[in-house]
């Protein structure tokens, strides 16, 4: 951590006099920078605009067009899918009067939340308005796809940090994201690190599309399912409808009542507990003679993707709830809050891992059927039964021994293979657009570091990969 007083030389001085601004680590990229001979030039100069959304809050509709908020800003791409409003045409043609509509090629940036984090606006619709809580960044003389992985970069984000505002809960403001520099590299140079972004977009967007896919043939299998049904505490039940297990208004609510008779008069379906095991294997911190392992927590799992990472922690530092051994192609099904929806399928790569007490281990009889099973109990009609059991109002949870017991489509095995293969392909091409955009995050900062080898990609003997190297997108010339 740096101290608050920073030794300054006269050419080090811009217009602020507070000593944060000059903390050594931002000084350091500027002289980094300088070394190399990179041009260095303020957003502001190589954009032809820098605003933001609406900051007048809209009239909201059931649909319309899209309108999307810092919250949509993550992991290097604007994410559509986390959740959002809609607005009306005639709404959106006066946003769009404001410049609150961004083109394809605009960079999104978060002013508040997760501050700094950027990614194209074309990874999103083919239209959308944005509140005022996300900048919008026309470039002009910079590749965007290069300034989105600059700006998601550690480097980029030091400079966010350094112009940001407020003590406690900081803010970035539009003056101060014109006033980040960024450094400029050849032409050549931009566009082989943007292209690893741009590839990243491709992936996501036919992942999208295998999604839309998935959707609609698991509605199929889910079709006349009463899954959505709306909620009340008030329910009016007769004698059958009570199993004496619980008598809480919250169980016997009406929905999950029906959503429960449907399943179990349908032959289609059938208990999880038919076509999977919960695991019970278990870990003990010492018992392998290591000094770390490999920790996988609820935060872990992606719950808009069902990926799953994991933190390399030490064995004398291992939580008490640390005691899950998970194997590859397991599926893990949070038991802490069900209703988010953290359920995520354990890469090979994490075989022999160590899991929270905090998840259910499902371990189906083979890899297609584990993608299967991850589709399926992502899907609301899961969801709506394990929240039936759910306990605890401030921290809710269910038992590991539901999930045996929730019913999901009993398909056939071509079904349960197709289905599958689909949601594979969908986490696959999800995997490598993050794994894309961490490796143009990885060149800016070789690039300043002086260890990117600029004369390979100059020469033309050192190429971005490009959609035959992907082969979820080769397979079909995605």
């Amino acid at each position: 951590m740096s101290d608050i007083a920073s030794w300054v030389t006269a050419k080090d001085l811009r217009h602020r006099l507070d000593a944060d601004f000059y903390r050594p680590e931002y000084l350091e990229f500027e002289h980094r920078a300088e070394a190399r001979g990179l041009k260095v030039r303020q957003v502001v100069e190589i954009s032809s605009l820098v605003t933001d959304g609406t900051h007048k809050t809209p009239s909201y509709v059931d649909s319309g067009v899209p309108f999307l908020s810092a919250k949509n800003i993550r992991n290097g791409f604007v994410d559509a899918g986390s959740g959002h409003k809609y607005v009306s045409a005639a709404e959106f043609d006066q946003l769009e009067r404001w410049n609150c509509v961004p083109r394809p090629d605009d960079v999104l940036v978060a002013k508040s939340g997760s501050i700094g984090s950027a990614g194209l606006a074309k990874g999103a619709y083919d239209r959308f308005a944005v509140f005022e809580s996300a900048a919008i960044i026309r470039p002009s003389g910079v590749s965007p796809a290069y300034l989105s992985a600059y700006l998601n970069s550690r480097l980029g984000q030091l400079q966010i940090r350094r112009n940001s505002k407020g003590a406690v809960i900081r803010h970035l403001h539009l003056e101060d994201l014109r006033e980040v520099e960024v450094p400029l590299p050849d032409r050549r140079i931009q566009d082989y690190i943007g292209a690893k972004v741009e590839l990243a977009e491709r992936c996501r967007a036919v992942a999208s599309r295998e999604r839309e896919q998935l959707v609609t043939e698991l509605a199929t299998l889910y079709e006349g399912c009463p899954h959505d049904a709306l909620s009340s505490l008030t329910t009016m039940v007769v004698t059958a409808d009570i199993d004496g297990s619980r008598l809480d208004a919250w169980y016997h609510q009406r929905h999950f009542i029906s959503l429960t008779e449907w399943l179990h008069r349908n032959p289609a379906f059938v208990e999880l507990g038919k076509v999977a095991s919960l695991s019970s294997d278990r870990w003990s911190p010492g018992a392998h003679g290591q000094s770390t392992f490999r920790y996988i927590e609820i935060s872990n799992v992606d719950s808009s993707t069902g990926h799953v990472s994991h933190s390399e922690v030490p064995v004398e530092n291992a939580p008490s709830r640390a005691r899950k051994l998970v194997r590859g192609f397991d599926v893990l099904a949070s038991t802490v809050r069900p209703n988010r929806g953290a359920v995520g399928l354990v890469p090979d790569s994490l075989d022999g891992a160590v899991a929270t007490t905090g998840f259910a281990v499902v371990r189906p009889v083979s890899k297609t059927d584990a993608f299967f099973l991850l589709a399926v109990l992502r899907h609301p009609a899961s969801t709506a039964q394990l929240m039936r059991c759910n306990t605890g109002s401030a921290y809710p949870a269910i038992e590991e021994s539901v999930l045996p017991q929730i019913w999901i489509p009993g398909a056939t095995p071509g079904t349960r293979k197709s289905l599958g293969a689909r949601e594979l392909r969908r986490t696959t091409l999800l995997q490598t657009a993050a794994d894309l955009v961490n490796q143009a995050k990885a060149d800016v900062e070789a690039l300043i570091e002086g260890t990117l080898d600029v004369q390979a990609i100059l020469a033309g003997t050192l190429k971005a990969p490009t959609a035959n190297d992907v082969p979820e997108l080769a397979e079909d010339g995605a």
